[in-house]
């Protein structure tokens, strides 16, 4: 499946890209990212993306640039605050993997600063939009980020806050997640969701216990070696029973 998609996707995008243009940026990002996409280097995660910004997102996930991100790593972290990609950068905050794909973000898709606004963070999904400037002037994007803070954060709410009560939008952004399982995966985890023991599973899917336990535990190493009640939250939290 594309990994990008441009404000075509849905008219809310559009309304998204017209009042970040309108502040004064170049372009715009929108992401809901669970973290099972992120600890694994065999998944990249998926984007909506202003035009402006589509070669620089083609070139990050041609690269697989997504598991040396660290506007991601911190957002799993906890951190909840406006990330200024180079502030961060320049306090040394960063691995020289990570400055690497800024670096390049920089010089050759022209992209001069950013500043990512969080609307989820923590341990088990994050989502935020992204804000890019092409202007080689510092204290320019500094004013900028004064001036249109409290609009952008505001804006990124309201977004996130549209995609999660659409399925069609939701299944867009945990479709890696769904790309990696397996039917017999799947008709586990449907097992599971339904609140039925796994002793009953062998008359509803034709599988043993034994082997669904163990399927069960590959599926919770590929999610990040979490517990079954962590994937469960997971699972609830990203609506999975409405796609599998």
């Amino acid at each position: 499946m594309d990994k990008i998609s441009t404000e075509s996707f849905n008219p809310e995008f559009l309304e998204l890209a017209r009042d970040i243009t309108r502040l004064g940026y170049d372009g715009v990002l929108y992401s809901f990212i669970p973290k099972p996409v992120f600890i694994n280097s065999k998944v990249q995660p998926v984007f909506q993306c202003s035009e402006g910004f589509a070669p620089c997102i083609d070139y990050y996930l041609e690269k697989n640039y997504g598991n040396n991100d660290f506007i991601i790593r911190l957002a799993f972290e906890g951190y909840d605050e406006p990330i200024d990609w180079w502030e961060q950068i320049d306090a040394g905050k960063v691995t020289d993997s990570e400055r690497a794909v800024q670096e390049m973000v920089r010089t050759k898709f022209g992209i001069y600063h950013g500043l990512t606004v969080l609307v989820l963070h923590g341990t088990f999904a994050i989502a935020g939009i992204s804000v890019v400037s092409k202007i080689d002037d510092a204290d320019h994007f500094q004013k900028l980020k004064r001036d249109s803070l409290e609009v952008l954060q505001m804006c990124a709410n309201r977004y996130h806050t549209r995609i999660i009560q659409s399925n069609e939008d939701m299944r867009f952004f945990i479709a890696p997640l769904l790309e990696n399982l397996s039917e017999t995966k799947k008709n586990v985890l449907r097992h599971m969701m339904s609140g039925s023991p796994m002793k009953n599973i062998p008359e509803v899917y034709g599988i043993t216990q034994r082997y669904a336990e163990k399927v069960l535990l590959t599926i919770r190493r590929e999610f990040g070696d979490i517990s079954t009640n962590e994937l469960m939250y997971i699972l609830g939290m990203t609506n999975m029973r409405e796609f599998l």
